[in-house]
């Protein structure tokens, strides 16, 4: 074609077919998709930059389509779609930093976002030189979204400029693998299925190769002169998709056959992964600034993500009218044991499927798991924001429903995890339930300090010590803050692990409340020892820091979400702002239960009821020990005297530090420098090996033109000789015209003739070949014609 090829071209439906287009993307999203789901990037109140990959992978494909179809040279279309790769990635990535929506609405915001990530990538950098370890989102989310990008546009021009669709099959479906079979490794269930992920690549993949199988079928029915190509066509594509469907689902059925533990399959079971992935294209949708109008509400679900900042949610959760009285106790959602600091977030153990428990029916919780006491209490609680519509926020333990049938999940020990609505309430709809609650007013005798003293002399159940130690002996997550405060509290003499609790909640609630700490726990790990090291957070990580210290002193303990109390009014009625959403902690002390502790600081939590436990020593009892030399009422101790030894914290990264300031980015520009001195000198190392006469047959000359044009796109058509091929080539390359019949003869006459070249051929053909390969490396740095 004559000329630059100008959009309508561009736009036109390429020969490949549209199909082709809609299957690439199909591969590259899907791939978009695994990757998105095992990898968790999330930025504080900015939603999941994870949730972007798919659309940056549908947005990479179509881009570099269309790079593919133009007519710039290979060199200059892939230098363009880079520059396009890291404009796209620098732009979503500072917009995440900055809490601002993607598509940049003036110049400024776009060198404002530039700056936002140059700063974290070099306070990474500086991070690094130091040894310390790094798991920044930033850097994380650049390279996942860099190579996502080079997997979109390698398999688009795989695709629609070289006609081969089996290396962007290759690319995808390796990623691909690497990432669902890697992480199927971790047993996970919050991963997508492997089965199900793995048959719809199977099916894209070879739907894709049997189109442009189609192409080049074509192409040999045209030289044997076929004329009824269409209705050929549509044969060949009927039969192959048949073919494949039945392969891929006979495959998929046979694997999940031999693979899938047998287990009862219901519509509930999908629920779950249903609400998962509307939440995800929530967070997608308000990512991109599209409102979001009155969602479903969620579940708890399986997991509780951790995150270093959190804004109060605005609106009322729910009232609630109680009769008999609260006690002191908290709403309580769900208590979870895993925690998973690699990816920051806490995870339930379940046993056994959800049970219904119908309308008036009895919730049976073990004796062994309980967390209630031996009040009684009838509550009516009237839902107002979404999260309390899904969910019933409870004072433990709840042992009937009234109104309305609830579906439980139940903890190792026969406990509950959670309870959900069977039916999702309306705003305003109410539900009578009864609770068994234990007594944290001040002055009670049902629960003492010497009741749990003396419990300390009884062993932990199996299934206590089992699940509610988990991560006592990784060094991950039990540091050396987390190891020095636990060893300084439990080796105190005449002390007891409720003794140890209450010290560990006094010490975390001296420290600061701070519902934004940024990126300052990058650097430590696991939030523990964040925590122990700036000494200021919320209730996510002072909840995580008291469980893993108890841990570590050998005293199972659990995590635990739900609401504070709230307010009361004048008539007596509960009123829970969602700003009242809080975590705790629960101690298990063998024969009595769990019991909570509060070690979060924080005078507004007091003033929507939070209570710390610190019970009355009461009575001593037969056998135990004697009550702790500190009451309930004292003043709290004075730090202990004892030489610790202490870590100083990691400094906080200067907010104002810029591209160009301190000594990190002198470093970096400098590791900069290098890696382009060794790609100078790989790329001369190639250019020579790319003029360097393969040695041998005298055939492999010609056949090295061939293959480096195709790759190019200037590839012969199959119905060409050798010799219509050099004369069509020499129209695009004239300078090496001559050139190119030399390399042409040699061919046919080592070929055909069956006979070796002569010294003088042989001594042309060098130099013509290194002049035929050095303009082919040229034409693609211009415009093709």
């Amino acid at each position: 074609m004559k000329g630059r090829r100008r959009w309508p071209y561009l736009l036109s439906r390429p020969e490949q077919g549209w199909s082709s287009l809609v299957l690439l993307l199909g591969m590259l999203v899907l791939l978009g998709v695994s990757i998105a789901d095992s990898r968790p990037l999330a930025l504080p109140d900015h939603g999941s930059l994870s949730a972007t990959l798919p659309v940056l992978m549908l947005a990479a494909g179509l881009i570099t389509y269309l790079l593919a179809r133009s007519s710039l040279g290979v060199v200059r279309a892939h230098l363009l779609g880079a520059l396009l790769a890291a404009a796209v990635l620098l732009l979503v990535t500072g917009a995440a930093l900055l809490g601002q929506s993607p598509l940049p609405t003036e110049l400024g915001g776009i060198s404002e976002r530039i700056s936002a990530v140059w700063m974290r990538l070099d306070a990474d950098i500086g991070l690094l030189i130091a040894e310390e370890i790094t798991t920044s989102t930033v850097t994380v989310y650049l390279v996942l979204g860099a190579l996502c990008w080079t997997t979109a546009q390698f398999g688009a021009f795989s695709v629609f400029r070289y006609d081969r669709g089996g290396p962007a099959v290759m690319a995808v479906g390796t990623i691909l693998f690497l990432n669902v079979g890697l992480g199927s490794l971790q047993a996970q269930e919050d991963l997508l299925p492997v089965v199900p992920v793995l048959a719809i690549f199977a099916t894209l993949a070879l739907l894709l190769l049997m189109r442009l199988q189609l192409v080049q079928q074509r192409f040999a029915w045209a030289r044997r002169h076929i004329s009824d190509t269409q209705d050929v066509g549509r044969l060949f594509i009927r039969t192959g998709v048949g073919f494949v469907l039945v392969a891929v689902l006979s495959a998929s059925s046979l694997t999940a056959w031999a693979t899938v533990d047998a287990q009862d399959v219901s519509v509930e079971g999908l629920e779950e992964p249903l609400q998962d992935a509307i939440e995800r294209l929530s967070d997608l949708l308000a990512f991109i600034g599209v409102p979001i109008d009155d969602p479903m509400p969620l579940p708890l679900g399986a997991e509780t993500p951790l995150s270093t900042s959190w804004t109060p949610g605005e609106g009322l959760a729910f009232t609630a009218q109680v009769r008999g009285g609260l006690y002191g106790n908290y709403w309580w959602g769900k208590a979870e044991d895993e925690y998973d600091y690699q990816n920051d977030r806490w995870r339930t153990t379940t046993v056994g499927s959800p049970a219904v428990v119908a309308i008036n029916g009895q919730l049976q919780p073990s004796d062994e798991a309980w967390a209630g006491g031996i009040n009684r209490v009838r509550v009516t609680i009237t839902v107002g924001e979404r999260f309390a519509r899904r969910n019933l926020y409870r004072p433990p333990e709840a042992v009937e429903s009234d109104t309305h049938a609830l579906r439980v999940r139940r903890t190792p020990g026969g406990g509950v995890s959670d309870l959900e609505y069977v039916d999702v309430l309306e705003a305003g709809a109410s539900v009578d339930f009864e609770s068994f609650v234990r007594d944290y007013t001040p002055g009670n005798e049902e629960l003492t300090g010497n009741i749990l003293r003396a419990s300390a002399t009884e062993p932990y159940p199996d299934w206590v010590l089992e699940h509610y130690l988990d991560g006592a002996d990784d060094e991950g997550v039990v540091g050396p803050r987390t190891r020095a405060m636990a060893d300084r509290i439990s080796g105190r003499p005449n002390t007891t692990p409720y003794d140890w609790a209450v010290q560990v909640q006094r010490e975390l609630r001296r420290m600061d409340y701070n519902t934004d700490i940024g990126d300052r726990c990058d650097a430590f790990g696991a939030f523990p020892e964040c925590l122990l090291a700036i000494e200021e957070g919320f209730c996510q990580q002072y909840a995580t820091t008291m469980v893993m210290v108890m841990r570590a002193m050998g005293v199972p303990s659990r995590f635990v979400t739900g609401y504070l109390q709230g307010t009361q009014d004048a008539g007596g009625r509960w009123e829970v702002p969602q700003m009242a959403l809080h975590n705790w902690v629960e101690v298990y002390f063998p024969e009595a239960g769990w019991v909570r502790f509060d070690p979060t600081p924080g005078v507004v939590l007091e003033e929507l009821g939070q209570i710390p436990t610190e019970l009355q020593d009461g009575e001593e009892v037969n056998g135990g020990p004697a009550p702790a030399p500190t009451p309930r009422d004292a003043e709290p101790p004075e730090p202990i005297d004892e030489p610790v030894e202490t870590l100083e914290p990691i400094p906080p990264l200067e907010p104002d530090a810029g591209p160009g300031e301190g000594g990190d980015t002198g470093i970096f520009i400098g590791l900069a420098g290098i890696v382009g001195l060794l790609v100078a000198a790989v790329s001369v190392v190639l250019l020579f090996r790319l003029r360097r006469l393969p040695e041998g047959d005298d055939s492999l000359a010609y056949r090295g033109i061939v293959s480096l044009a195709t790759r190019l796109g200037y590839g012969p058509h199959p119905s060409q000789t050798e010799y219509e091929y050099a004369s069509t080539l020499s129209e695009t390359i004239p300078a090496v015209r001559r050139d190119l019949y030399v390399v042409t003869e040699a061919q046919v006459q080592t070929t055909y003739g069956e006979h070796e070249l002569d010294a003088a051929h042989r001594g042309m053909l060098r130099p013509s070949y290194a002049r035929i390969r050095t303009a082919l490396l040229r034409l693609s740095l211009r415009w093709r014609r």
